[in-house]
């Protein structure tokens, strides 16, 4: 056990060892019900030129390596620091007893690969019960002409997230893009939802120009 303390706070373990940390503060004050917490977690990208990362790119590509459009982002993120930090403590305990910076930084290489495989295999199981859930949350109610406001920091014509008002059940948390030829909105701007794109998954969301 001391072994696994003493690694754990080795300087290229501190930062994931955090990072587990916040994560499981995150799930126990979730659990206990203190604060209000999302489901999911708003991932917002900039790249000079405008282009989205979660969308397309190697961001992703990575998203969809590990089942995040399927099974809620939070998740995914909590089982990819766990599957890292194992690893990482792991590797770096077997493989380099002299506590190379540089050798930690190649381990750290191939940890990432592993984790994002070993993210993928547990979440693939998971993804017709999340897709389901989504899809029965997503057909209680009819969402297109539902009002709400911009819920990410951003949307574009590419991606964002917005959240919509539904009278008969609990707000519904949509990945959206802009109709063609509106400008980009920000966080808490009124929306109109205007119809769904079936090749992305997104609604298409226009602005409500007071």
């Amino acid at each position: 056990m001391k072994e696994i303390w003493d690694q754990a706070f080795l300087i290229y373990n501190l930062p994931l060892t955090l990072l587990l940390g916040l994560v499981s503060l995150f799930w126990l004050v979730s659990l206990v019900g203190i604060g209000d917490f999302d489901s999911e977690v708003d991932i917002d990208a900039e790249v000079d030129g405008g282009a989205d990362l979660l969308s397309g790119g190697g961001l992703g590509f990575l998203m969809r390596a590990v089942n995040a459009h399927d099974v809620p982002v939070m998740l995914v993120l909590s089982l990819l620091t766990l599957f890292l930090w194992l690893i990482s403590i792991a590797s770096n305990f077997y493989l380099n007893s002299g506590e190379s910076g540089l050798i930690a930084f190649g381990l750290f290489l191939v940890n990432f690969l592993l984790s994002v495989i070993g993210v993928k295999l547990v979440t693939q199981p998971l993804c017709p019960m999340f897709r389901s859930i989504k899809n029965d949350k997503e057909h209680q109610e009819p969402l297109i002409g539902s009002t709400g406001f911009v819920k990410s920091r951003v949307l574009d014509k590419d991606f964002g997230q917005c959240e919509v008002i539904r009278p008969k059940g609990a707000p519904a948390l949509l990945n959206c893009r802009l109709a063609e030829g509106e400008e980009p909105m920000v966080r808490g701007e009124e929306i109109l939802v205007i119809g769904h794109d079936d090749d992305t998954r997104k609604f298409i969301i226009k602005p409500i120009k007071n």
